[in-house]
């Protein structure tokens, strides 16, 4: 018996058989210590299990003299019911084993939901696929899934994934996490086939906003969002004059600490509505902090991506700008329709917004200079003009 190996850097690889049972253990066996032989010095051992089917007691006796010889070594891409072999009997508290995903096509499904990192897809009529085709490795998908059940344990209406699957994306493999969701739609595509009932959809927003700025989270899993908002800043150093820098940091360091849900990316394709009701998904943004984080991110695709990029709502969000702005006017007021400092709260979500458009650009966009000095303008005027951006 042949096994196809590899060694790249140090780091060995061996492709186990379909199967590894009483007829063909000591073939298989005897078949690994002869690539170990040929592969020569190396710091880490893979056994690449993707085409493993089955593997009985002695075949489990195998990877255990392994595992005692090679403390590195780690098991990759198995299958459900293989993983679940290694799972009964105790090897993956013992060593690395992660399952293999499988694939899934999206080749004529259609968006029905879009953030900054991932898109969904309809699968069928009753599954979606959220795909990560910026930043998705899989443990950030992994991590996104810790963070869904969080939210919903707390009450936050959301989706929870049951499967992660591999996805070809326009050429790019990328990650995805499927859901079952029947007979639902983006709040996106509600309003824009049901113009007639927008402030019925702007209420349904307003609501699940304050639902997530009244949900208070414990859990240390959250990264808290004004960590995040200091990173922005740091960015922003070297294209800031000094005096609106130093300004704008002693501004969030005035923004409360607070352990309230912030969702991050709360927008129209990122509300999905069953039977009437809400539900979030793209929970990858999650965090906690002051309410300030959500609007401000929905503030960006309403209002100031369009501002730099004519046609941007009609491109991302598939709504015309009249809508977009109505959209955003009708929130802000049923948020703070009661204050009457509502101009001053604009000028603060504003600053914090136009704070991570520059971040955005500088990281995605650098050569986008109308962006850039649309941001430096509006965060050098309002922060001459705040002593606080607490609301």
């Amino acid at each position: 018996m042949e096994l196809m190996s590899k060694n790249e850097n140090g780091n060995a690889f061996i492709r186990l058989p379909k199967s590894i049972d009483t007829s063909n253990a000591a073939e298989v066996e005897n078949s690994i210590n002869s690539e170990l032989e040929k592969l020569g010095v190396f710091n880490t051992l893979t056994l690449d299990a993707s085409e493993l089917e089955y593997i009985s007691s002695v075949g489990l006796r195998i990877v255990l003299r392994l595992k005692q010889t090679y403390d590195s070594l780690s098991i990759i891409d198995c299958k459900s019911n293989v993983y679940e072999i290694f799972e009964m009997t105790g090897f993956t508290d013992m060593m690395d084993i992660k399952k293999g995903y499988r694939r899934v096509s999206i080749e004529g499904c259609p968006i029905i939901g879009e953030g900054f990192y991932g898109r969904v897809y309809r699968l069928s009529p009753d599954t979606i696929v959220k795909v990560y085709f910026r930043g998705g490795d899989v443990n950030n998908v992994i991590r996104e899934r810790l963070l869904a059940k969080t939210a919903f344990i707390l009450g936050i209406p959301t989706a929870i994934s049951y499967d992660i699957v591999k996805v070809n994306e326009k050429g790019k493999e990328c990650f995805g996490s499927v859901f079952e969701l029947l007979d639902c739609g983006s709040l996106r595509d509600l309003i824009r086939d049901n113009p007639d009932k927008l402030d019925e959809y702007i209420k349904m927003h307003a609501d699940l906003l304050k639902k997530i700025g009244s949900t208070e989270v414990l859990s240390k899993d959250l990264p808290n969002s004004k960590d995040a908002c200091k990173e922005w800043l740091a960015s922003a150093k070297t294209v800031l004059e000094p005096k609106v820098y130093d300004k704008l940091e002693k501004l969030i360091a005035t923004i409360p600490d607070s352990n309230y849900m912030v969702h991050g990316d709360c927008h129209v394709k990122n509300i999905l509505v069953q039977n009437g009701e809400p539900l979030l998904i793209d929970m990858d943004t999650l965090s906690k902090g002051h309410c300030i984080f959500d609007i401000m991110a929905f503030y960006l695709s309403y209002i100031a991506y369009e501002l730099t990029e004519p046609g941007n709502t009609k491109s991302f969000l598939g709504l015309e700008k009249e809508t977009c702005d109505k959209l955003y006017a009708g929130i802000f007021n049923e948020l703070f329709k009661d204050r009457s400092d509502k101009e001053e709260i604009q000028y603060k979500i504003e600053t914090l917004g136009y704070l991570l458009l520059l971040y955005r650009t500088l990281i995605y966009y650098p050569d986008d200079l109308n962006r850039k000095n649309l941001c430096i303008d509006k965060i050098t005027h309002h922060v001459g003009v705040l002593e606080t951006l607490d609301f």
